[in-house]
């Protein structure tokens, strides 16, 4: 069994949203301090690195982190290569368009399918995209259709960063779909395996963290 690490390491170097609080590491206790144990404090917004999307992001009242269904963060899924299909000679990058993303997915996959990851670049990292070019609404929108539980990028959002609107987020949230952003997807074959994407069970949290890993035979 293979398993391969789908979540960049987090740092006070990692990238988030702009204008978003980044992580910090605060020691408390230390060892070589003298004290007995060695204990720090974390502040970080919840969009650090891989990360789910709780409804609560852009709907007021919406179900927090603590309340993502979990069945949905676990199971079969398919990575597909979808860099191809990006437009980058607009500005921002234009997304994906649903119908080449369809095809690519009838191209890779017969079976239908729950979970599915979008890899829009070979390379790994966690920098903020200016020009994230973001998915497709109408793509979600037919992924829901279509049974589709879980959408998973390597990306800082399902949204460009100068999209008000967040259409994406709005269709896969009113379809009931976990939103998993933030991924390491350069060395995650394209095809099927199994996704383990969990979050925290933060009360009130607008997102959360993951540690999310993709098997394969």
């Amino acid at each position: 069994m293979q398993i391969i690490d789908l979540s960049p390491a987090v740092d006070g170097a990692t990238a988030v949203w702009p204008g978003d609080a980044p992580f910090r590491l605060q020691r408390r206790w230390s060892i070589a301090a003298g004290d007995s144990v060695s204990v720090q404090t974390i502040t970080s917004t919840g969009h650090v690195g891989a990360h789910i999307d709780a409804p609560a992001h852009v709907l007021e009242g919406a179900p927090d982190a603590a309340s993502i269904d979990l069945d949905a963060c676990i199971g079969s899924c398919l990575v597909l290569d979808v860099s191809e299909l990006v437009d980058r000679s607009s500005d921002p990058f234009r997304f994906a368009p649903e119908s080449a993303i369809r095809a690519r997915i009838a191209d890779v996959s017969a079976a239908p399918v729950e979970r599915l990851l979008l890899r829009h670049r070979a390379v790994p990292g966690n920098d903020w995209m200016p020009k994230s070019p973001g998915v497709d609404p109408a793509f979600v929108r037919w992924f829901a259709e279509q049974g589709g539980r879980l959408l998973g990028i390597d990306l800082d959002s399902f949204d460009p960063l100068q999209d008000n609107v967040l259409a994406a987020h709005r269709a896969a949230i009113a379809a009931e779909i976990v939103l998993l952003e933030g991924l390491d997807l350069a060395l995650a074959p394209e095809g099927p395996g199994e996704l383990i994407a969990f979050p925290l069970r933060l009360v009130g949290a607008d997102a959360s963290p993951v540690h999310a890993v993709l098997r394969r035979p």
